[in-house]
């Protein structure tokens, strides 16, 4: 852990992986990423310059006496003072004579080309910049320190009695910078002209500012921001409160990775809040599990609807007949199955795999479409308008209709497998075929009976009285046949209703499985970045030890 001035925040090399895991994150969820790419990348290159010093700006207005507080703290003039105003129109810089070697790369990625160097051990951890005036004139003085803000280590900023309360140093500068540097200060200069009274009333007045800008903020650790009074035309004493401040600051290993890891939190929290998530309170998904399985289950009964489970049954059982009977009908069953399957009829009504493949030809997707917009009516309104887009987009109807189509084909691809066979079956045929050859020999019989008029026996039966034999035998061949195809369409209907039942219940699950792994997978990426997005900030904020994954 690093820690200055009351900051701490997690190893700022986690901090810089999981921010630019951040970063990834966000942009799946379509939000702007370009400044949280820039700041990682400024923090990498400001990592690869010397440590052994940092940088400290002096900020302020026109007039406010930041040259006049540097020359204060040399002891000579270092920037130049003047009536005229603007006075300095590039950044100067104050740099120990014994680092400039070590400084040259930081202050040419800085563009810093006027420098000053001094032999004062006092400050030869710090480099001081005495910045253009923010609220110039000229505009490219303003420009200047906002390109050079983003890549300071420390600020001290500058104001007077005049423009302390001023809406250009406060509302464009000090408000968004506040809680992006771990090491900063506001220096009133020009306390001279003020009574003791009122020296205090300022200071208590730009205390109570800052602590409003701050806000919660301090609470979650940040330090205060001191507030210093000093007079630059006062010698030694009347900037004694800010060289104090500065010997403070010796440790610049330490300044420097603070200021990198303020600024990492500082917009890892302002991507969270554009994703609609807090990474100190517990994740909250766009759909809870409760609502997402409410959701998945009204996709999947409509989903079910299209694909027709009762008439997968039917085709089921038809196709289990079909099976049993070229197998247990005899020879007029073999003849059967051969003329169904040559009409085309045994594919329409008995096939229960083409059935399936044909599932979108029985009804639109329309309603499950529908039934999942409905579930995500509430979560869209509450999602944070930088999201909503991405969120509008993973619910498009083309899109869920792309998804759940291919989710019903990926579950009907996993059904395997034909109609069921049963030894019964070539038993009960096995009796067929000697029925139908007792029906032809009785048949054989009475017509030798009938044309040769020969004796015959015969059977007395009750209410008919007495028949001859081979009627006898045509009628009992009969009805054998007609118990054994009744006795194979009892027994083949029954095993195709045990199948047609496991096969509706696997293609059920099937289908809700997809639904609820990638019907909605769209929204589930969304969520996944959403969620990875909270953990990485999570991780950026308090450091991974307290950052505790949900």
């Amino acid at each position: 852990m690093t820690s200055i001035d009351g900051f701490a925040g997690p190893s700022l090399t986690q901090s810089l992986v999981r921010f630019a895991d951040a970063a990834d994150a966000a942009e799946v969820l379509g939000l702007p990423t370009g400044k949280a790419r820039a700041v990682h990348a400024e923090a990498v290159s400001r990592l690869g310059f010397s440590s052994e010093v940092y940088v400290l700006a002096l900020v302020g207005g026109t007039g406010v006496g930041k040259s006049s507080l540097l020359n204060a703290v040399a002891g000579s003039q270092v920037s130049p003072v003047s009536a005229l105003r603007p006075t300095t129109a590039e950044p100067v810089a104050w740099v120990p004579r014994a680092a400039v070697r070590q400084v040259a790369d930081l202050l040419e990625w800085l563009e810093v080309t006027e420098v000053q160097e001094h032999d004062d051990v006092a400050w030869r951890s710090v480099v001081i910049l005495d910045l253009p005036d923010m609220d110039s004139v000229a505009t490219t003085h303003r420009a200047a320190v906002t390109r050079l803000l983003p890549k300071m280590d420390a600020v001290a900023w500058v104001t007077d009695p005049e423009k302390y309360h001023d809406a250009v140093l406060y509302d464009d500068f000090l408000r968004p910078w506040l809680v992006k540097l771990a090491r900063q200060a506001v220096v009133l200069n020009k306390a001279d002209r003020l009574s003791a009274d009122d020296a205090e009333r300022v200071r208590h007045d730009l205390e109570r500012d800052l602590r409003l800008g701050l806000g919660d903020q301090q609470a979650q650790g940040r330090p205060d921001v001191p507030v210093l009074t000093v007079s630059a035309t006062g010698g030694a004493d009347g900037i004694r409160a800010f060289s104090e401040w500065l010997e403070q600051g010796v440790e610049s290993k330490a300044v420097v990775r603070a200021r990198l890891a303020a600024t990492l939190v500082a917009h890892a929290q302002t991507l969270a809040r554009d994703a609609g998530i807090d990474p100190k309170a517990p994740y909250e998904p766009f759909l809870n599990v409760a609502l997402r399985r409410t959701a998945s289950d009204a996709v999947t009964v409509e989903v079910l609807r299209s694909v027709d489970l009762p008439g997968l049954e039917r085709q089921a059982v038809a196709a289990t007949r079909a099976q049993a009977r070229p197998r247990g009908a005899g020879l007029m069953g073999k003849l059967t199955a051969l003329i169904y399957r040559l009409s085309g009829r045994e594919a329409q009504a008995a096939d229960p795999d083409a059935f399936l493949l044909r599932w979108r030809d029985r009804g639109p997707l329309t309603p499950a479409i529908e039934a999942l917009r409905l579930a995500l009516v509430t979560p869209l309104g509450l999602a944070a308008p930088a999201v909503r887009p991405a969120l509008a987009a993973a619910v498009e109807p083309a899109r869920l209709r792309r998804t759940l189509e291919a989710a019903v084909d990926r579950a009907v691809a996993r059904h395997e497998g034909s109609a069921p066979v049963s030894p019964v079956w070539t038993v009960i045929g096995f009796l067929q075929t000697l029925a139908t050859a007792a029906i032809a020999l009785s048949v054989a019989w009475t017509i030798v009976w009938i044309i040769a008029r020969a004796e015959v026996d015969t059977a007395t039966l009750p209410v008919i009285g007495r028949v001859p034999m081979p009627l006898v035998a045509v009628v009992a061949s009969l009805l054998v046949g007609y118990v054994l195809a009744k006795a194979l369409g009892v027994h083949a209907g029954w095993i195709g209703r045990r199948w047609a039942g496991r096969l509706r219940g696997e293609i059920a699950t099937a289908v809700q499985r997809e639904v609820v792994e990638h019907g909605l997978d769209h929204l589930s990426r969304l969520e996944a970045a959403r969620h990875a997005l909270w953990e990485a900030t999570r991780d950026v904020t308090l450091g991974p030890e307290r950052g505790v994954r949900r």
